[in-house]
């Protein structure tokens, strides 16, 4: 349970702390576990069996498209038609032009639309290797970078912020880590570990207020009763394994053969002091599963320590261990999934044998690529925003479905998936839009009030269970809002282009700015035509521009990443 914290707590908290200090050592627990922890990971990455590199196609370079080449060479046969005049879906397959490719490059990576001064620069750069470049460069925004990743990480943590969104706090605030982990690229495994380890020096305690502003002192492993302890480890699972635990929580799985009640308790007292009782259907048995960690990892001893710190520590090492089946793979599924609108493992939190990845040599190859590197986020993003995969044009004859009810059904990666923006990257792309600026303590991710548009935009009122993927379907209701909204209608009305009187002279400058500063292009020829049409037909040019401003907004061009 939450815990009130005290003056007393807090004194009894830091002595504690000072007698844990001199004990680590003395119990065989490196005082510095960060660096233990990324010895074992270059020890461990070195004893890996050797796995097949990208294959070799004749004019491609890069590693992930050799790899997804390979399998459009291997199965061309097999592939349907594309519907348009006989052409063939794995025909034509072009890069998107230059603004496409900024913007989304753009909104993938720091969240938020380019400034027209940004666009512009790009597009007037005729240098080869431009694309690359601002990929770096974008990187390279740390903060920017940090606060687009920090509403996922929310999300898939629960981490709440009870000041803002009232309740009894059950998780705690963990905005402040993520973002911090994020602006200094902290390795991946460094920041898992730092979540369950007790002996990682940069742990964090999160603290969460209610209501009231009594303080509660919640950790991310919670295993006060059997219930949370339960709950910690399918949460968990689903994170960082991308494996879907929970139904054995109280009887074997009822969808997946892989996980019986007892293989799963095994793992889930890993979490607790002790070993846990199997308790079917809320039946107490009296029986004692053995606490096991769930996959073999080749030459680690399977012996588990009796104290919990000890079961803790041991626990972060397997989790994010190189040899570990799932870990970096789940990471790596989810990436691809961010950034191509569509995993090589759907479900990406159904992990499972009996549904095999769409390209698993591709998936291990990154996999490996990954924890050969540092378990650097930054540099796996990297190698798929480089990848003529990732830049391809959007194609709807090209583009892969994934269906429930076939999970097996092939996926090529001819064509990028349609992604709709988050609420936070809507929010902030139409303040950037307006205003040409968007300050770092503006972003959307700061403001935890939950509202019409917010809600409409698939952003959870609260985060009371783990969330890893956000509703991108549409429905009247978030077009309701767009359309009549008073949220969205107050953000356009602050735009620069409104600070002076409107001219009809004004106008094609006018068309012409609104065009690069919302869908970070230039209008083609009938826009233009039809935008001035449309804005020459009475004398409230202001009004006018507005109105169009706002259909831009709300077009489905805008709404969506393509």
């Amino acid at each position: 349970m939450a815990r009130p914290t005290t003056t007393r707590c807090r004194a009894s908290s830091l002595l504690l702390g000072a007698i844990v200090a001199l004990w680590v050592p003395l119990r065989g627990v490196a005082a510095d576990s960060e660096t233990e922890l990324i010895e074992r990971r270059t020890r461990r990455v070195a004893e890996l069996p050797a796995i097949a590199g990208p294959p070799a196609i004749d004019g491609v370079d890069h590693p992930i498209d050799r790899f997804i080449a390979a399998k459009l060479t291997g199965t061309t046969r097999a592939l349907p038609p594309s519907g348009e005049g006989g052409r063939r879906p794995d025909e034509g397959r072009r890069l998107c032009d230059d603004a496409t490719f900024l913007r989304r490059a753009y909104l993938d990576t720091v969240g938020v639309i380019p400034t027209v001064s940004e666009l512009n620069r790009f597009l007037a750069d005729s240098s080869a290797d431009k694309r690359r470049n601002v990929v770096d460069q974008l990187l390279d925004r740390h903060g920017d970078y940090a606060a687009h990743w920090t509403p996922f990480w929310e999300d898939a943590l629960a981490s709440q912020n009870v000041n803002t969104q009232g309740g009894i706090p059950t998780h705690g605030n963990y905005r402040r880590w993520i973002t911090e982990s994020f602006e200094h690229n902290r390795p991946f495994d460094v920041m898992v570990a730092e979540l369950i380890d007790p002996t990682m020096p940069g742990r964090r305690h999160a603290e969460s207020t209610d209501i009231l502003g009594t303080k509660y002192a919640i950790e991310y492993v919670r295993n006060d009763d059997h219930t949370a302890t339960l709950q910690t480890a399918a949460n968990v699972a689903q994170v960082f394994l991308g494996t879907s635990m929970k139904c054995a929580s109280c009887h074997d799985h009822f969808e997946n053969r892989e996980w019986p009640q007892d293989r799963f308790l095994a793992f889930a007292g890993l979490f607790a002091p002790h070993d846990l009782e199997l308790i079917r259907c809320e039946v107490h048995s009296g029986k004692t599963v053995k606490a096991a960690f769930p996959f073999e990892l080749h030459s680690v001893s399977e012996a588990v320590p009796t104290g919990l710190d000890d079961r803790l520590h041991a626990l972060a090492q397997w989790i994010v261990d190189p040899a570990n089946p799932r870990f970096a793979r789940s990471i790596v599924n989810r990436l691809w999934k961010r950034y191509l609108g569509l995993r090589f493992i759907e479900p990406a939190d159904d992990f499972r044998l009996d549904v095999p990845p769409s390209h698993p040599e591709l998936l291990d190859w990154l996999a490996r690529d990954f924890v050969s590197h540092g378990c650097d986020l930054k540099h796996t993003i990297r190698l798929i925003l480089t990848s003529a995969t990732y830049q391809a044009r959007y194609d709807p004859a090209l583009d892969d479905h994934f269906n429930l009810a076939e999970p097996t059904s092939p996926r090529y990666f001819r064509s990028p998936a349609l992604r709709r923006l988050t609420c936070e990257q809507f929010l902030d792309s139409v303040r950037l839009a307006t205003t040409e600026r968007l300050a770092p303590e503006e972003r959307a991710y700061l403001d935890s009030r939950s509202t019409s548009l917010s809600r409409a935009l698939g952003r959870p009122a609260s985060r009371n269970e783990v969330i890893t993927g956000r509703p991108d379907d549409v429905a009247v209701v978030q077009s309701l809002e767009l359309l009549n909204g008073p949220e969205l209608r107050e953000l356009i009305d602050r735009a620069v282009i409104f600070e002076r009187p409107l001219r009809k002279i004004d106008l094609p400058r006018v068309v012409d700015r609104l065009y690069r500063s919302v869908l970070s292009r230039p209008p083609n020829a009938d826009e233009r035509r039809l935008a001035l049409a449309y804005l020459g037909t009475g004398d409230a040019y202001a009004e006018s521009v507005k109105d169009l401003y706002w259909a831009l907004v709300c077009s489905p061009e805008f709404v969506w990443i393509k």
